[in-house]
């Protein structure tokens, strides 16, 4: 022992020529609402003429108007204060015949003009940057809208089922609504024409083709819910020109067997081909996540061809899926390229690998099989409703984890041990909702630490347990701090196979980082003991 202490103190004299490393503080972003955010959303009420407003600090909306007016001219300022927004179902129903819009208007707000059947003509300023969806939708006799530049946003359904029978799409607008213009002889002429619908190089809508689909190149994006329910288009020829392809784009589009998605896209988003016919898709190199649900109960998806690189995948991407169920018969831990995507159907303890380092948010939601979990260091969040109602899951390890998302934990009844990294910054809320047992949690840091979580609410489970802090440098994880614990990490330094460490706690420097510098600042901390 004597010789190995005079080891250890020369090491450690070795080690003092090393420049001393700053300790990282975890920074923990805590969610406050300032008093200029309150007096923001504070507003008083008023009447003006036949409208109704509300005064904000700095501006005024417009909230509504006597229902029975024909006439309506919208004033750019009240009380000096501009008018930049008509709220949502501000002149819904209303049989007012004309409306003229002043040019300190920005946003016209969701149905704000639904329904108004008396309402034939509307020109939007060129100050207006938003329609909010279903703005004029069912104005059945809404012949003329003139928009100008400036415009960026076209919601959904905005102009739909109105008599609306040409209209000119400023150049400036870069996102558009489904369905804008359905139920009009503008679209019926349009698309009767051309069934693959494109405004500033938007394909906005697809629903009318047949057979196999070859896009233009120069198109840059694929509208959300652009072929939604086409049920004949059977194959889409996508160009490298397209960069995104939006939400839904093929939902539900059955008779779709294949797809060629170009070495452009970086993500594939929510539901983009769920519920379609695809036998087969080749994710391209390009692709770093895919979205939930984006290829969910593709009831004849066989193979999926991924890229080497690690991709994030989403919650439930394949679900319903036979590819899915096969892997599932080959392991029930579904990994691929270091991503979890799948556990629904593990039983008792699950031990993740350690080459996982993203577990899929849902990837073992409802799964009441599984007993125990242990989550790999790499693996730094465990998203939301990962483990939601995992009601005979009693002890779950997060060695490395630095953020638990809403629901990450709920209704996991029975759980009583809980191990925590002090990297943790964020509890979510309802993260532990409905784990009743007051159990122990083991947390790597110091209390102080701990008081600096950002906790959300309904976690009655962290509240009421009892709770253990680790020891700094205690490789081993014994609970106290020795000469075993250097040689615990010198072992591991070493790759020897039979070794083992508390990589958290054998972090001392706390950079993520374990090396000898680590094992420097261990033999000093060990000496000064």
């Amino acid at each position: 022992m004597k010789k190995l202490v005079a080891l250890l103190g020369a090491v450690c004299l070795l080690c003092t020529s090393v420049p001393a490393i700053p300790e990282l503080v975890q920074e923990t972003a805590v969610l406050t609402v300032s008093a200029a955010e309150e007096a923001e959303s504070a507003y008083t009420e008023g009447t003006y003429g036949i409208l109704t407003y509300r005064e904000y600090a700095d501006y005024i909306e417009i909230s509504g108007c006597d229902a029975n007016a024909e006439t309506v001219e919208i004033p750019a300022v009240i009380n000096g204060k501009n008018v930049i927004r008509i709220d949502d179902d501000a002149f819904m129903n209303c049989t007012v015949k004309t409306v003229t819009l002043p040019d300190t208007l920005i946003t016209i707000g969701y149905r704000a003009f639904h329904s108004c059947s008396n309402l034939t003509k509307i020109e939007i300023p060129a100050s207006v940057t938003e329609i909010g969806g279903s703005a004029f939708n069912n104005c059945e006799n809404l012949e003329e809208v003139i928009l100008h530049e400036g415009l960026e946003s076209i919601g959904v359904s905005v102009f739909k089922n109105t008599a609306l029978k040409s209209i000119a799409i400023p150049a400036s607008v870069s996102s558009f609504g489904y369905e804008i213009f359905d139920g009009t002889p503008f679209w019926e002429e349009l698309t009767a024409k051309n069934p693959i619908v494109i405004f500033n190089n938007i394909l906005v809508d697809g629903r009318n083709c047949t057979g196999a689909v070859v896009i233009p190149d120069g198109v840059t994006r694929i509208n959300s819910f652009a072929f939604q329910m086409n049920m004949t288009v059977t194959s889409v020829q996508i160009p490298d020109s397209v960069t995104e392809i939006g939400k839904n784009a093929f939902v539900y589009c059955t008779g779709l067997t294949g797809i060629t998605i170009p070495n452009t896209i970086e993500e594939i988003s929510i539901g983009a081909f769920s519920d379609s016919g695809l036998k087969a898709v080749t994710i391209p190199d390009s692709v770093l996540n895919i979205r939930s649900g984006a290829f969910a109960y593709c009831m004849d998806l066989e193979e999926v061809n991924f890229p080497d690189h690690q991709v994030d995948v989403y919650s439930e991407a394949f679900e319903g899926t036979p590819w899915l169920e096969a892997r599932r018969a080959e392991n029930p831990l579904v990994i691929v390229n270091g991503t979890l995507i799948d556990g629904k159907t593990c039983t008792g303890d699950v031990i993740i690998p350690k080459d996982v380092t993203i577990i899929s948010s849902k990837a073992f939601s409802w799964n009441e099989n599984i007993t125990s979990v242990i989550v790999p260091a790499g693996v730094h969040a465990i998203w939301d409703e990962t483990f939601d109602n995992c009601t005979n899951l009693k002890s779950a390890e997060l060695p490395g984890v630095e953020y638990i998302g809403p629901n990450a934990f709920n209704n996991c009844s029975p759980l009583e041990y809980l191990k925590l990294s002090r990297r943790l910054h964020t509890i979510g809320d309802n993260a532990f909702d409905k784990c009743k047992t007051r159990g122990m949690i083991y947390y790597s840091g110091t209390e102080e630490q701990w008081n600096q979580i950002e906790m959300g609410k309904s976690n009655l489970f962290i509240r009421i347990s009892e709770f253990k802090y680790g020891v700094s440098g205690d490789a081993d994880d014994d609970g106290s701090l020795g000469v075993a614990d250097v040689i615990a990490l010198q072992k591991w330094l070493h790759a020897r196979p039979d070794a083992s460490i508390n990589s958290d706690l054998a972090d001392l420097d706390e950079n993520g980082i374990i090396n000898i510098f680590d094992l420097c600042l261990l033999k000093r901390k060990v000496l000064n003991k």
